[in-house]
């Protein structure tokens, strides 16, 4: 009979962990069904974040081992200078290397390959912001975050429990190995409390900019449905809502209609559960860098990705809160305030704006396949 037990037990472990690795795929494409590295690589790349949930990443694939990443400006009322997209091309960048190194590929990255460009929109897709080339090595090693690039996200719920203490900070670090930004930590409730109310004011202004609050409506995805064939975008589950609350904050939305959507009640609701997000935070970090250069803004996403994929490791979330330190007018004000808290001299930058806390894994949000980013 107990060998009965433990049979049944061993074959639900193993049964439970083979759906497991199964679900990971279920809005992501599996590198197995490809055999050129640079498609595994695009695989693992296209797992990254990016502002939005854009995907803005376009590929031309020179060869098995060999692509240009090119970005398009698709944020250009929140992000006029792109600097929020060159930051999601870094973040591809860094999937792609954390992931290809299980396949036993070094990454090896040329930056602006073929020279600088002006950042509007016809010069940026035109010339690449990298040259990406596998190189298969015998000494390439699995990288210590491989296991977990699948269970990174973002999660825009409220956190519970503990502040992060300074140890798991330091944990956080060391995972992450050498980072190109600096890391700046805020904790504990009085040193975080100006910090956050200048967070929520930085979002009601994006909510109550009509010209930035209808990008995000363009980019928001209001059921399931289209979640599952636009692949992209953002939407009621993947801001922390779950069960039916999704269902009544879907429908109250109208399929996205604009006066719905613009209205005062509208408004309200949406900072309501901001900010239950907002003040529930459990730690800051800021990822400064020196200076405020498009690669400036690339490694600063790679590092972003690589810190990501750490704290999954060590099971805390994070949610990005970048809105104060976005580059259009009606943010000045707000954002002088924060340079001035921050103690940020120019040309110092801070590129990432994260809170991060403890909470149980929320949706998942859709990738497009690889197919679908290859220039044709």
């Amino acid at each position: 009979m107990k060998k009965k037990i433990f049979l049944m037990l061993v074959i639900t472990s193993v049964y439970s962990f083979t759906l497991l690795s199964q679900n990971k795929y279920e809005k992501r494409a599996n590198p197995d069904n490809y055999s050129a590295p640079v498609m595994k690589a695009i695989t693992y790349g296209l797992t990254a974040p990016s502002p939005h949930n854009t995907q803005s990443w376009y590929i031309d694939t020179i060869s098995s081992t060999e692509m240009l990443l090119y970005v398009k400006h698709q944020l250009p009322k929140t992000d006029p200078p792109s600097r929020q997209i060159h930051i999601g091309a870094g973040c591809f960048i860094e999937l792609v290397s954390i992931g290809m190194s299980n396949e036993g590929y070094e990454t090896q990255v040329q930056y602006f390959p073929q020279g600088d460009y002006t950042l509007n929109a016809y010069e940026m897709a035109q010339k690449p912001v990298a040259r990406i080339k596998l190189v298969k090595n015998a000494s390439t090693v699995k990288d210590n975050l491989y296991d977990y690039i699948y269970e990174r996200g973002t999660n825009r719920g409220p956190y519970t429990g503990e502040m992060i203490t300074p140890n798991e900070f330091s944990e956080m670090k060391n995972l992450m190995g050498k980072a190109e930004c600096e890391l700046i930590y805020i904790s504990g409730t009085n040193e975080m409390k100006p910090y956050l109310d200048i967070f929520s004011k930085a979002m009601e202004i994006e909510t109550r900019t009509n010209a930035t609050n209808e990008e995000t409506r363009y980019m928001f995805r209001f059921n399931e449905n289209e979640r599952s064939t636009k692949k992209d975008g953002i939407s009621i589950p993947q801001m922390g809502y779950s069960g039916f609350i999704i269902k009544m904050a879907e429908k109250s939305l109208k399929n996205g209609d604009s006066i719905t959507w613009h209205s005062e009640k509208n408004s309200k609701a949406t900072m309501k559960g901001i900010n239950k997000g907002i003040y529930s935070s459990k730690g800051i970090i800021l990822f400064k860098t020196k200076s405020n250069t498009p690669l400036d803004w690339v490694l600063a996403g790679r590092d972003y990705a690589r810190f990501n994929v750490a704290i999954a490791k060590i099971g805390i979330v994070t949610h990005p809160y970048n809105q104060v330190i976005q580059e259009y007018n009606e943010m000045d004000e707000l954002q002088n305030q924060f340079t001035t808290l921050s103690k940020i001299n120019h040309p110092e930058k801070i590129q990432m704006i994260v809170r991060i806390g403890r909470a149980r894994s929320t949706y998942k949000s859709w990738r497009k396949m690889p197919e679908d980013y290859l220039i044709k």
